[in-house]
C-alpha cells in the first residue's frame, strides 16, 4: 500500500516536472527554471523509497539515498527564488528592489547551510522497514527542517500578495496545504502526508507559472493590438 503511494507520488511529480520543463521552454525565466529543480529532486526521492524493497539493503540503496538527502538540502529552499520571481511578474513593485534581489539569495544560502548541516553533514543512515517499505532514514538530523519552513513561509506570504495582485490563489493554497500536511505526526502515516503535500504544492506552483505566462501573453497580444 505505502509502496504504491510513493510510486504514485513519484509519477505525479514526474508529470509535473515535464509540464514545468515545457513551460520553461515556452517562456524561459528564472522563476520557471527554479520551479523545476525541487520537483525533479522529489521524483528521485519518492522513486528510491518506492523501489527500496526491490533494490534491497546494501551499498546500492545507500548510494541512491545520498542524493535524496543532498537534494532536500540544496533544492527545496530554491522555491524562495521562485516565489520572488512570481511576485515580481505579478507586479509587486517592492520585490524589484536591490535589497530583495540580494536578500533572496542570502536567505536561500542560509537555508542550504542549515539543510546541509541537518541532513548531510550530521547524517546517520538507519535502515527503516516500516509500512512495508525499505529505505534509509536520517536519524542524525536535529531540530526542525528550518530551510523548508522558511521556504514555505516565503511562498505563503508572497502567494497571498500574488493572490491580491494577480487574482490567482494557487500559491497560497499550495503553501497552506503543505503546512497542514507537515503538521500531521510522522508516526501516524509516515512521510506520506508530507509527500502528498509536496505534490499539491508543486502543482500549485506549476499552475501559477502557467497563469502568469497566460497573463503575459494576453497582455502582449493586447499591446500589439493597440
Amino acid at each position: 500500500m505505502y509502496t504504491l503511494v510513493y510510486a504514485l507520488c513519484a509519477a505525479a511529480q514526474l508529470a509535473l516536472a515535464v509540464i514545468a520543463i515545457r513551460l520553461y521552454r515556452r517562456r524561459p525565466s528564472l522563476g520557471a527554471l527554479t520551479l523545476i529543480l525541487p520537483i525533479a529532486g522529489v521524483v528521485w526521492d519518492n522513486a528510491v523509497v518506492a523501489l527500496g524493497t526491490s533494490i534491497g539493503e546494501g551499498a546500492l540503496l545507500t548510494a541512491l539515498t545520498w542524493p535524496r538527502f543532498v537534494g532536500h538540502a540544496l533544492l527545496t529552499p530554491i522555491w524562495i527564488i521562485t516565489a520572488v520571481a512570481f511576485g515580481q511578474r505579478a507586479g509587486i513593485a517592492w520585490l524589484h528592489t536591490r535589497a530583495v534581489a540580494i536578500g533572496q539569495w542570502v536567505l536561500y544560502a542560509l537555508c542550504v547551510i542549515a539543510g546541509l548541516l541537518r541532513s548531510v553533514i550530521f547524517a546517520n543512515m538507519t535502515l527503516a522497514t516500516d509500512h512495508g517499505l525499505l529505505y534509509y532514514r536520517n536519524t542524525g538530523s536535529f531540530g526542525p527542517p528550518v530551510g523548508s519552513i522558511i521556504m514555505l513561509l516565503v511562498v505563503l506570504v508572497i502567494g497571498i500578495m500574488v493572490w491580491q495582485r494577480a487574482h490567482t490563489f494557487w500559491m497560497t493554497l499550495g503553501a497552506l496545504f503543505m503546512l497542514a500536511m507537515t503538521a500531521i505526526p510522522i508516526h501516524l502515516v509516515g512521510f506520506i502526508a508530507s509527500n502528498s503535500g509536496e505534490v499539491i504544492m508543486a502543482a500549485s506552483l506549476v499552475a501559477t507559472e502557467h497563469i502568469l505566462q497566460t497573463r503575459a501573453r494576453l497582455a502582449g497580444t493586447l499591446a500589439s493590438g493597440q
